[in-house]
């Protein structure tokens, strides 16, 4: 019998969805030795085009497997499997690399506009010049504890308290925020909490401390970050081309502190 016809066949899209939400939690750390990002640093929310038709946007084929994909990683991504996964890897959802890749190897950081804690809208690509940033991603409060972890330093001072010691001792660094809570019940919260927020900010962070909706960040973006699980933090240390050179997610241990602040510095030494 000739399979050939059967072989070629294009697999139902529900069979698809099935094999991802099959696929077990995390039970260890993804093991990252190679560039990461994308390969151009695009633009989330561009103004929309006023001569695009709303029904392709919205009913087109491409618009349509875009949801499907969402809908797919949706499911996938359930409650259960993010937080099993963050427990199995204590929030180290990815390993962080042995140094900092080389700045022509390196892939970019996605660009976006966005309020941050003041009020204003700044581009975050405008942010990026001129300085090596350490970018904090969250979503949530284990997120952001884990993200805490890598600034209290060796000596222990916690930079993040102490801003003005870590504007002294890296003076060509600067520490960003992305706040993305997920779901209409957690962007409330956030949106009430903003004042208190800002208030426990010192002025030179309130410019650099962005609240984005979770519509921004879609699957693709964080898949190719490496920040799909909500349960974790993410540490992404960026050049002043917006080129992500360093990242690491979870609880930091004190050896991938120092690994930290030593790239920080090898980074910031290519600034002229």
């Amino acid at each position: 019998m000739n399979f050939t016809r059967y072989n070629s066949t294009k697999v139902p899209r529900f069979l698809k969805t099935i094999a991802e939400t099959s696929k077990p939690p995390l039970t260890k750390s993804k093991v990252v030795n190679k560039p990461f990002g994308l390969p151009v640093p695009i633009l989330l929310n561009p103004k929309s085009n006023s001569k695009r038709s709303l029904r392709n946007e919205f009913l087109g084929s491409e618009a349509k497997e875009m949801r499907q994909r969402q809908l797919d990683h949706d499911i996938k991504h359930s409650p259960f499997y993010e937080s099993k996964s963050f427990t199995n890897t204590n929030g180290k959802i990815f390993s962080p690399p042995i140094s900092y890749f080389k700045a022509d190897k390196s892939l970019f950081f996605p660009n976006f506009n966005g309020n941050v804690i003041n009020g204003n809208e700044t581009q975050i690509h405008k942010l990026f010049k001129d300085k090596v940033s350490l970018v904090r991603v969250f979503s949530t409060v284990s997120g952001e504890k884990c993200t805490e972890t890598y600034f209290k330093s060796v000596d222990g001072v916690d930079y993040l308290k102490d801003y003005e010691q870590f504007e002294q001792v890296y003076p060509k660094a600067q520490v960003i925020d992305i706040n993305i809570p997920i779901g209409w019940a957690k962007r409330l919260v956030v949106s009430l909490a903003k004042p208190g927020i800002k208030k426990s900010l010192p002025v030179s962070r309130q410019n650099t401390y962005f609240v984005l909706p979770d519509s921004l960040f879609s699957y693709d973006i964080k898949a190719e970050l490496n920040c799909d699980n909500s349960c974790s933090g993410y540490i992404y240390l960026v050049d002043s081309e917006g080129r992500i050179r360093w990242a690491t997610s979870g609880y930091a241990s004190d050896s991938e502190k120092e690994l930290l602040y030593k790239c920080l510095s090898g980074v910031t030494k290519e600034l002229v």
